[in-house]
């Protein structure tokens, strides 16, 4: 037998290696004595109200999230609409408890979701996993095509204004990546493309905890899973509402961005909020640290000061903001992560 040998991309390895060194280098720059002392300033004069305001955007938006969830799964779960109906409470808790899971897994917003919420729905609605994890991706379907749409409009206000050449660049740009990003996934589930290749992956995890299950229903279950995403995405009803969804889930996160800004008295304009709101999504899906921490927030403080926030009020800004969207909300779903994992406990006949 041939034992295997891993291959080590140096190059990777090297950018890697001097992004870290970078990431620490913008982090001691940032948090040098008189900086830190300056954002301490700006945060005395925080006012509360607006930071309770964006603390309220912030989990309203978790129920739009949870609204757009409960239309996916009525698209794929075998289950009666009408008990999803009856647990949007439970889904909505389920969606705090992925929320913590993410924010202690490296990836931001993706690290412990769709699996955390897929296995939680499963125990506490009897919901199949592979129902659960169709409606769980086919939801985020269009997040992509937002994210890149709202960075392409940031750099086009920023700087396609002054320069027509520019402009015009960005424009075509967006106009040959967005037909991608909304065509591609409809093709791609379903053609099927990988349903082996992913049916093995699962079969060779599985093994790690000695349970290896028969290839042919992993693959059965795999193909559940396509037809299931499919059958949600191509649906012109279902698509229009969960991409609206999405489109006002983000919306409410540049919304509560600009609210922190007021909060500390300051007024930013659009591109800097499209800059702030999609430039850290994209750099913290690295796998570096539990919920894209440094990397989120140094991609925070750098947007806002390329935009020409002082530094101190990007700091301030970035402390505010990473404090609801991670550490609040990391205690919150801490507590009801907790909560569900009791009810889990005293329900046995749900584990099956």
């Amino acid at each position: 037998m041939n034992e295997y040998k891993p291959k080590i991309n140096l190059r990777k390895s090297f950018l890697f290696i001097a992004l870290i060194i970078v990431l620490m280098a913008l982090a001691g720059w940032l948090l040098g004595r008189e900086n830190f002392y300056q954002m301490f300033e700006v945060l005395r004069g925080t006012r509360h109200s607006f930071v309770g305001l964006a603390i309220g955007i912030y989990f309203f938006s978790v129920v739009i999230w949870t609204i757009r969830w409960h239309i996916a799964l009525s698209s794929s779960v075998t289950n009666s609409i009408r008990k999803l109906r009856e647990s949007f409470a439970t889904l909505y808790m389920i969606i705090c408890s992925a929320i913590f899971l993410n924010n202690i897994t490296p990836m931001a917003r993706v690290g412990g979701d769709p699996f955390g919420r897929v296995y939680l729905l499963r125990k506490l609605e009897n919901v199949e996993y592979s129902s659960g994890m169709a409606a769980s991706i086919g939801e985020h379907v269009f997040a992509p095509l937002f994210v890149v749409s709202f960075l392409m409009a940031g750099l086009f206000l920023q700087f396609g204004k002054d320069s027509l050449r520019l402009g015009y660049a960005l424009i075509a740009v967006w106009a040959l990546v967005t037909p991608g990003m909304v065509f591609l996934p409809r093709l791609f589930f379903q053609k099927r493309v990988g349903v082996s290749r992913i049916s093995g992956i699962i079969n060779h995890v599985l093994g790690w905890f000695q349970r290896r299950l028969n290839l042919q229903e992993i693959i059965a279950g795999v193909q559940i899973f396509y037809s299931s995403v499919y059958a949600m995405i191509d649906r012109r009803g279902k698509g229009l509402w969960i991409g609206g969804l999405t489109l006002l889930i983000w919306a409410l996160d540049i919304c509560r961005l600009y609210i922190v800004f007021l909060a500390l008295g300051y007024h930013p304009n659009l591109a800097m909020l499209l800059f702030a709101s999609s430039v850290p999504v994209i750099v913290g899906l690295i796998p570096f640290l539990p919920g894209g921490l440094l990397l989120v927030e140094g991609s925070l403080v750098s947007v806002l000061t390329f935009s020409g926030v002082p530094l101190n009020v990007a700091m301030a800004v970035t402390v505010i903001e990473r404090g609801i969207s991670y550490v609040l909300s990391s205690i919150v779903g801490a507590g009801i992560f907790s909560y569900l994992g009791f009810r889990i406990a005293v329900k046995p006949e749900m584990r099956n």
